[in-house]
């Protein structure tokens, strides 16, 4: 009996949410006009070659720092040179600036920092040809927070407890290398 009231009311509940949306979908959207998307037809993204471009931080970004922030211009410096067909694209110790484009804050159950740096901008190097972001993350804890919380399920608050482990900080050292790619032949 509880079977069949349970199926019943799923049925209804289905049937009214699904006319529920149409209608929704029909008021809002009567009379209005969409326009395609714009394509971007003028690249030619046939060409598969690519130069890595080797970058270094000149300081350390680290999210323990508090004034490290969205949209922060930061400073970097080219590692090695890079060629294309023997001619040289970037010299080692060219300055290049970025964009730290977003800081996500660590969350519960062991969840890490990240920092995620974007916008490379080369002297000499078109910007619509590069293929540049980059993200660092800190310790991830998870892998042993979410099997923690399981196991302590079976006590009723003992499991939530585990929410309170937040993963690590993100940090960039002058020692990491950014790698980003530079395709030439990209129209």
């Amino acid at each position: 009996m509880n079977k069949l009231l349970l199926s019943f009311i799923f049925c209804f509940l289905s049937v009214s949410c699904a006319y529920t949306q149409d209608f929704l979908a029909d008021r809002y959207t009567a009379g209005k006009t969409f326009e395609k998307p714009e394509v971007l037809r003028e690249y030619d993204f046939t060409s598969t070659d690519s130069v890595p471009i080797k970058l270094s931080t000149l300081e350390t970004l680290s999210t323990r720092d508090k004034t490290l922030h969205d949209a922060q211009e930061i400073q970097l410096v080219v590692t090695s040179d890079a060629y294309y067909k023997d001619r040289l694209i970037v010299k080692k110790g060219d300055a290049v600036s970025a964009k730290i484009e977003t800081v996500i804050p660590s969350g519960m159950n062991g969840i890490p920092y990240y920092i995620y740096i974007g916008e490379f901008k080369f002297k000499n190097l078109d910007s619509s040809k590069l293929l540049c972001h980059y993200s660092k993350g800190g310790v991830n804890r998870m892998y042993w927070v979410l099997p923690l919380k399981w196991a302590l399920t079976f006590l009723p608050p003992t499991g939530s407890l585990t929410n309170f482990i937040k993963g690590g900080h993100a940090r960039i050292t002058p020692k990491d290398t950014i790698t980003v790619h530079y395709f030439p032949n990209w129209k």
